[in-house]
């Protein structure tokens, strides 16, 4: 169970990472895309696993992020001192470590979903696709970081000559 709360809390940080940076609705999908060919190959999935499977997926995509962007919103909540009081701290604290509870039990309810779909090594293979990819992708966004970084150095050391 811990091991488990764990991951779901390293998920949640990667995904926050992403939604932070505010990308335009373009990159999403250039992403997505590339989620869904990055799953089906590495899972393996034929045409007609396919077929059943992805809606159930993208169903618990939309759950997964409602849930996120909960969390998000009570963790961003204005903090107005004269209307808070330990009280509403000590719900606020409770409500946010409630998300991750949640998204165990959607992930619990899920598997059971995917398991009536695929068979248990594809259903593995899943789980280790999507951490696959989200290593993937803070890779991707690290090496773009550095890149704009470097950009902003080349644009700086041109000024200063």
């Amino acid at each position: 169970m811990r091991k488990t709360l764990i991951g779901l809390l390293i998920i949640f940080s990667t995904v926050q990472l992403f939604a932070q940076r505010q990308m335009d609705p373009k990159m999403i999908e250039v992403i997505k895309s590339k989620k869904v060919a990055f799953i089906t190959e590495n899972v393996g999935l034929t045409p007609k696993e396919s077929e059943k499977f992805w809606p159930v997926y993208n169903q618990l995509e939309k759950e997964r992020f409602a849930l996120m962007d909960k969390r998000r919103e009570l963790e961003d909540k204005d903090d107005d001192k004269a209307v808070k009081n330990e009280e509403y701290y000590r719900k606020l604290a409770n409500e946010i470590i409630s998300i991750p509870l949640k998204e165990s039990k959607l992930m619990e309810e899920y598997n059971t979903k995917f398991m009536a779909i695929l068979p248990a090594e594809k259903v593995v293979k899943l789980y280790r696709a999507e951490r696959k990819f989200r290593s993937y992708l803070m890779h991707e966004m690290r090496k773009n970081d550095n890149d704009n970084d470097n950009d902003k150095d080349k644009v700086q050391n041109k000024t200063t000559k």
